[in-house]
């Protein structure tokens, strides 16, 4: 990743919504906070494209204990301009009965998450980071009464694929995402929300819905590790990712502002026969080709092993013949070396290398663009420069890769508004 950049790559938070709220008077609730406690909850909902349904069920007890508890809860927003309702949890008489605390709080309860149902992104794009720091800074805004043990809780719910504000992952590859590279690009920014004392509870982190691909398992992992990085950064008291299951309904595209999808890059190890090929291809997706299964010689255009990238280009082969209306474009990428005119060149040759093994299978030319994007292409690099200026070998060879995208697609129109200027790219009819 990039030391100067207006956006880095990361999360998205959210708002709100579900179509099928189920009364809370009637549900199980469990109210794990003591009258010695006072709980305040701040929760982030995703009720916005390309992320499913919002389950409120999953902060209906969370919400039963700072109603039970006369504490206060804060309901934030995530879209590109986040916003937040702030609901005060009245009061009761003290010498009322542990019975009736819990009547009088659950009827609370229904009440809030009614409201939340009402709530929904009203702005395009969604900013996670932002949102966040909404929420910590309501929860940092509440004082201690008394002896009264203070708890604050930060719930989230929602895929946290920001498409927007500092943290961005548009235009940025999941899978190679380095947790520490972009917390201490957020910590130079001054943009760590702040959570001392805080406990974070995130749900459904990398699920997906609408126009946005699923994700593979390795930008799953990553995205919640650089979220974890950021959380712990901030002074979390405790950190928890929850993998519920989402919900199966999603968000009309009609009423709801727009959020860009994500690229995702599909690792060539994930692919086992032609129906993952054709699911990395699907909306857009990447098929990505490293030095794990093909590898070129630094500086050079070289295979290092013929065979064995042939071997890799297997299943492709049998796709592109088993559907010939399809066409391809081989992307050819580099180290950050050599200045970004050689790299460009270079990149462009190693996919030309990738078309020629591709054209020896049988596939014809006509199929086949090549382009090359050198280390241009924020989707397709990750930084590889060591603090002293110099190449960290281990990224960069990462970076010497070629991917495979549908030449139809708008993640290859991407590709080739970004090479147009100079050329470079290649379509042998």
């Amino acid at each position: 990743m990039k030391k100067k950049v207006k956006r880095l790559g990361v999360v998205a938070l959210a708002v709100v919504i579900l179509a099928v709220l189920t009364g809370c008077g009637t549900q199980k609730v469990s109210a794990s906070a003591s009258k010695n406690q006072e709980v305040h909850v701040a929760v982030v909902l995703g009720a916005h494209l390309n992320s499913p349904c919002v389950n409120l069920k999953l902060i209906q007890d969370v919400i039963y204990q700072a109603c039970y508890s006369q504490g206060s809860v804060i309901l934030v927003v995530d879209d590109g301009e986040p916003y937040c309702t702030s609901i005060n949890i009245p009061s009761q008489e003290k010498h009322l009965s542990k019975s009736k605390y819990e009547q009088i709080a659950k009827k609370q309860v229904k009440k809030l998450l009614k409201s939340a149902s009402s709530m929904k992104s009203q702005n395009a794009e969604v900013d996670s980071l932002k949102s966040i720091q909404l929420a910590a800074r309501g929860l940092n805004s509440v004082e201690q009464k008394g002896d009264t043990e203070l708890v604050r809780k930060l719930i989230i719910c929602d895929s946290l694929l920001s498409t927007t504000g500092v943290l961005s992952f548009v235009d940025y590859n999941l899978n190679t995402a380095d947790a520490e590279d972009v917390t201490t690009q957020l910590k130079e920014l001054d943009e760590i929300p702040q959570l001392d004392g805080i406990s974070v509870t995130a749900y459904n982190v990398g699920d997906t819905a609408g126009q946005q691909k699923a994700l593979p398992e390795t930008s799953r992992k990553n995205l919640k590790a650089v979220w974890n990085s950021i959380f712990e950064a901030g002074n979390a008291k405790k950190v928890q990712f929850k993998d519920n299951l989402p919900l199966s309904s999603t968000y009309d595209k009609d009423s709801m502002p727009t959020v860009s999808p994500i690229t995702v890059v599909q690792s060539s190890m994930e692919i086992h026969d032609t129906e993952d090929v054709n699911e990395a291809f699907a909306d857009g997706g990447v098929l990505n080709f490293d030095e794990t299964s093909i590898a070129f010689h630094e500086g050079t255009a070289e295979l290092a092993d013929e065979e064995s990238a042939s071997k890799a280009l297997q299943y492709v082969t049998e796709y592109m013949n088993q559907y010939p209306d399809f066409k391809l474009v081989v992307c050819g990428t580099t180290a950050c070396w050599g200045g970004e005119t050689y790299c460009k060149k270079l990149s462009l040759e190693r996919a030309d290398v990738i078309c020629e093994l591709l054209a020896k299978e049988g596939i014809a030319r006509s199929r086949i663009k090549s382009a090359g994007v050198g280390y241009s292409f924020a989707d397709f690099y990750t930084y590889d420069q060591k603090p002293d200026g110099e190449l960290d070998e281990t990224i960069a060879k990462t970076n010497r890769s070629v991917k495979l995208v549908d030449w139809d697609s708008d993640t290859a129109n991407k590709i080739l508004n970004r090479v147009e200027e100079k050329k470079l790219w290649r379509c042998i009819l």
